[in-house]
């Protein structure tokens, strides 16, 4: 049997991603709960780090951009871990960061203290009363 010389580039990849989920409430408007980062930089490449940060989407973007002491922690960590994405689930809410390879994939307790700070946003809002017919 001959070793294929073109090898498929696709197939089994050593990347992870860390996952948080958040249960929330049922009945509440998932688009609430989206928050996006763009984040404000200094520098280029290995040396790039983030300087600000401002949350795009809904109404947990709006009450993350409040807190002031989320955005001292995020601008304590390095870029890649930086890049934080907050999207509605079924029945919750999920908070990860970006794809890495094994050799990157770390938790450290700076960035675990940040996700922790998001769980109890999303934890503390309430959905609105529904509305009676």
């Amino acid at each position: 049997m001959e070793q294929d010389l073109n090898p498929i580039s696709w197939g089994a990849q050593d990347r992870y991603q860390a996952h948080f989920i958040v249960k929330i409430l049922t009945g509440c408007d998932s688009e609430d709960y989206l928050a996006r980062p763009t984040l404000q930089t200094k520098g280029h490449f290995a040396t790039k780090k983030v300087t600000g940060i401002n949350w795009v989407g809904g109404k947990l973007a709006d009450t993350l951009n409040k807190d002031d002491t989320l955005k001292t922690m995020i601008t304590r960590l390095p870029y890649d871990d930086a890049q934080i994405f907050v999207e509605p689930t079924k029945g919750g809410v999920r908070i990860f960061g970006r794809w890495k390879d094994s050799y990157n994939f770390t938790m450290t307790k700076e960035l675990f203290a940040v996700y922790d700070r998001i769980a109890l946003v999303i934890k503390n809002m309430s959905c609105p009363p529904p509305i009676k017919s």
